[in-house]
C-alpha cells in the first residue's frame, strides 16, 4: 500500500507511514497486533509513536480493542465495514501472546474445539495452574478453572489444547466443577481417539479420585480396554468420589467408588 491508497472505512487516503503499517499487517495476516507489530513494520518509530499509530488506526476503524491492554484486533481491508470478527478466543489469544504457556482451552470447550462435543458451551472454559495470575479481561470473558497438573500439548487453530489422553485426564480431574450431564456421547468419541497406553501414561501420576472417575467414564462409554488399564494403575482408595456435586442420591459404581451426581451416564 502506498501514498494515496484508499481507506474503505473513511473514503480518504491514509498517511504513508500508517499505510505501510496496515500493509504489513495484511501481508503477515495479523489477527492481533501490538506496538511491537507497528515497530516491526516501521522500525524507525519510537515506542510512543507506535502507540499513537495504534490509537489512530483504532480511530480510523482498522483496529478494534479486544479488552486486553495494548492488544487490538486487526480488521483487514477486505472486510466490508469496521466489524470485528466473531472469534470467541481473541482475549485468550491476546493473553497467550504475552504468556504462551499460561493458559489453555479446556474441558468441554476443548472437546468442542477438537470436534468431540457437538454443542459449543454457553461460556467457554480456560484452564490454568494455581500460581498463574488471571487478568480481569480473561475472567470476564471465560470461565477459568485452576488445577494441577494441567498439560496441553496439542494446538488447534493456534490455541493450546489437551491431547485426547490429556483431555480424558483433565475432564476426570475437573469433573465436579464441570457440566457433564449426558456427556457420554462426546466422551465415547473422545475415548475412541485416545490410545489406551497413552491414557494410562497420562493418568499414572494422578490421584485416586481422578483415576476412579476416568475409569468410570471409560466403563459407561463402553471403553472396556481403557477401564481395565486404568484399574491396573493401582488402588484408587475408598472414596466415595463424585462426578458432580457431593451427594449420594445418584447411580453408584462399586468398582470405581463413584456416585454419578454429574449424570455423565444419563441417557
Amino acid at each position: 500500500m502506498n501514498e494515496g491508497a484508499k481507506n474503505p472505512r473513511e473514503g480518504r487516503s491514509l498517511p504513508a507511514w500508517l499505510a505501510d503499517v496496515v500493509q504489513s499487517f495484511e501481508l503477515h495476516a495479523r489477527r492481533l497486533v501490538t506496538a511491537d507489530d507497528v515497530q516491526r513494520a516501521r522500525p524507525e518509530l519510537s515506542r510512543g509513536l507506535a502507540r499513537l499509530a495504534l490509537a489512530e488506526l483504532v480511530r480510523r476503524g482498522w483496529l478494534a480493542p479486544v479488552g486486553v491492554r495494548g492488544t487490538y484486533e486487526f480488521i483487514p481491508g477486505a472486510v466490508a465495514g469496521t466489524y470485528p470478527s466473531s472469534d470467541p478466543w481473541l482475549v485468550l489469544r491476546a493473553e497467550l501472546g504475552r504468556r504462551p504457556d499460561a493458559f489453555h482451552v479446556g474441558g468441554m470447550s476443548a472437546a468442542w474445539l477438537r470436534g468431540y462435543a457437538q454443542r459449543r458451551p454457553a461460556r467457554h472454559l480456560v484452564v490454568t495452574t494455581p500460581l498463574v495470575n488471571v487478568p480481569q479481561p480473561l475472567r470476564a470473558t471465560y470461565r477459568v478453572l485452576r488445577t494441577t497438573p494441567a498439560p496441553a500439548h496439542d494446538r488447534i487453530d493456534n490455541l493450546p489444547v489437551p491431547t485426547a489422553p490429556e483431555l480424558v485426564a483433565e475432564v476426570a480431574q475437573l469433573a465436579p466443577r464441570l457440566t457433564l450431564d449426558s456427556a457420554r456421547g462426546w466422551l465415547r468419541r473422545l475415548f475412541a481417539e485416545a490410545p489406551v497406553d497413552e491414557v494410562a501414561r497420562t493418568l499414572r501420576d494422578r490421584g485416586g479420585a481422578t483415576r476412579a472417575r476416568a475409569g468410570y467414564f471409560a466403563q459407561v462409554c463402553g471403553a472396556e480396554a481403557h477401564a481395565d488399564v486404568i484399574a491396573d494403575l493401582g488402588p484408587i482408595g475408598t472414596g466415595p468420589y463424585f462426578t458432580g456435586s457431593r451427594s449420594s442420591g445418584a447411580a453408584f459404581s462399586s468398582r470405581w467408588r463413584v456416585y454419578d451426581t454429574g449424570r455423565v451416564g444419563a441417557p
